[in-house]
């Protein structure tokens, strides 16, 4: 009845941002519609510096009509807005009844924009020209990853930077004239350098790089609330709070301190998480600034849109390349194999770690790779054999604290096996720890010692796999529903269904393993049956030697 009465609902349709909203990008947030309201309602939404929302006002008016406009926030970041006016077909409804309706017209709108390209993307090309960058014509850079559009010859380089346009903290420095901005920060960390260089988007790397769609700003670290509770019960979970809170105090370290002037960095504390984010998520070998400190920590534009994968969807590798004769070097993404055309551009951004590890630093996960699950055996200082057994792991290249990856559809490292058989080594099997055995213990316990040191070994994994899948709040099945698209769902409920998943799969794989092996002990040779042989004592089937046979075959 009351027809001036309604609802402008906003949703968020990238989850590309430059400061983290804390809103789902599917939540709708009511602003009434009165003129001032609205006014109010856009000044709210610009200050989270998101790519695109939608609005749709649920008061009578002319008629339908569509109208798209562009902001500029803080003279740098574009905020598309499209706003979705005329007489709304559930506008005479009662106000929650046309509340919902509306929501579900902002969720549609939401799958429309994130089907088609932002404008950014689109404008892509021709920035990394701007910058000097090679592109070459058979891939295309409009999206979040690189795809070839004709089939690319093995070698190919399908991007070259030059260093010229790296983003370093030695070129941010040197930019800054007479150490105006960055002189409290010179002798920092150069990560610290490079996220506050991001904020204040002074090159044109850096405003690259904070314009587009980069996968590291789909780090869990910028999630909200509901969408972090998500990824409860997974082995990253408890990391997102742990870097929330360490970006934010070095932040408030630079402030108080006076390192930094916060006027000369637009967006506070939000976007120095989130420039920080996108400082780790695009630090790759062999740019990351780990090779010796023949190349520091360098990001490079371009190398953002590259995506990632595992095993052999990888595609390409990345290779700084030296320029003749004495030139510049140059950032290269070469072919590791012929392409087909429509074939995405990726690279392993994480060998040899978990997919939760990639999800967490750079904010994508490889969703067909076989999943991944980190476990960490240590050895407890309370052990009456501490000191023989660290010995052991010492010399064998180990420490206290050990991680291993486990991997769906492959056995545990042995490796892992023989850590765990040291560290239950008790009892009548501790005489392998006296130092006269030192230099042989390794290659005993990477072999069944004892019936009793195996079982132990099992019982432990056993118990710890069924502890760690009962505390996940979520089913397989429910994982299933949500990866394979059976229920409705965002881009980061997906991620973190296929985090839950591949965790889960693993870890039920290693509990059948152990289960199965706990069937087998009496089954298997151990230490004793294995010297009985090696002295003669026993023959190839574990039966007693005649005295002839021990003689001639052992002492004579």
């Amino acid at each position: 009845k009351k027809k001036a009465r309604g609802c402008i609902y906003t949703a968020y349709t990238s989850p590309y941002q430059l400061i983290p909203a804390h809103t789902s990008p599917y939540q709708t947030i009511p602003v009434h519609t009165s003129p001032s309201h609205r006014a109010r309602g856009l000044r709210t939404n610009q200050t989270h510096s998101t790519a695109h929302f939608h609005m749709i006002s649920t008061r009578p008016t002319a008629g339908w009509a569509t109208q798209t406009a562009a902001l500029e926030i803080r003279g740098r970041t574009v905020i598309h807005v499209r706003v979705e006016t005329g007489t709304c077909p559930f506008a005479g409804q009662p106000r929650g009844q046309a509340a919902r309706k509306a929501g579900r017209r902002v969720q549609r709108l939401v799958m429309a924009a994130r089907s088609s390209p932002s404008p950014v993307s689109a404008a892509y090309p021709s920035l990394l020209a701007d910058l000097n960058v090679v592109l070459s014509e058979n891939v295309s850079s409009e999206g979040p990853v690189m795809r070839t559009t004709a089939p690319v010859k093995r070698n190919e380089v399908l991007l070259s930077v030059p260093e010229s346009v790296w983003l370093t903290k030695e070129a941010v420095l040197a930019q800054d004239a007479g150490g105006a901005v960055y002189a409290g920060v010179k002798d920092m960390d150069p990560w610290i350098v490079l996220a506050l260089s991001l904020m204040r988007g002074d090159s044109a790397a850096a405003r690259l790089l904070m314009s587009g769609d980069v996968q590291a700003l789909q780090s869990p670290i910028l999630w909200s609330a509901d969408e972090v509770a998500m990824l409860d019960g997974t082995q990253i979970a408890d990391s997102v709070a742990s870097y929330r809170q360490f970006y934010a105090q070095t932040y408030q370290s630079l402030v108080e301190t006076g390192a930094i002037d916060a006027g000369e960095f637009p967006g506070g504390e939000g976007a120095f998480t989130a420039a920080a984010c996108l400082v780790r998520g695009c630090s790759h070998e062999p740019v990351n600034g780990k090779q010796g400190g023949n190349v520091p920590l360098s990001l490079v534009p371009g190398i953002e849109r590259v995506g990632h994968a595992r095993g052999e969807a990888v595609n390409v590798s990345l290779d700084v390349q030296s320029g003749l004769f004495g030139g510049q070097k140059a950032l290269a993404v070469k072919a590791l194999r012929d392409i087909e055309a429509g074939q995405d551009v990726c690279f392993d951004f994480a060998p040899g770690m978990t997919e939760g590890h990639v999800l967490l630093n750079h904010g994508t996960i490889d969703t067909d790779a076989p999943g991944t699950f980190a476990i960490t055996l240590v050895l407890s200082e309370e052990d009456k054999f501490f000191d023989d057994k660290i010995d052991i792991l010492e010399l064998n290249g180990l420490e206290a604290a050990n991680e291993f990856i486990l991997q769906r559809g492959a056995p545990p490292p042995e490796t892992m096996l023989a850590v765990l058989r040291l560290i239950n080594m008790e009892a009548a099997d501790a005489f392998l720890l006296e130092s006269i055995f030192r230099n042989e213990v390794w290659g005993h316990v990477n072999l069944p010692i004892s019936e009793e040191n195996e079982r132990a070994v099992y019982e432990s994994m056993v118990s710890g796999c069924c502890a760690v899948l009962d505390a996940y709040p979520t089913k397989i099945d429910d994982d299933l529903a949500i990866v394979n698209g059976l229920t409705p769902a965002g881009a980061r409920e997906r991620m973190g269904a296929a985090l839950h998943l591949g965790e889960k799969e693993v870890l039920e794989g290693t509990l059948r393993f152990f289960e199965e092996r706990m069937t087998q002990l009496k089954d298997f040779e151990y230490y004793g049956e294995r010297r009985l042989k090696r002295l003669g004592l026993l023959d190839r089937d574990g039966k007693p030697t005649s005295w002839d046979d021990f003689m001639g075959d052992s002492i004579m």
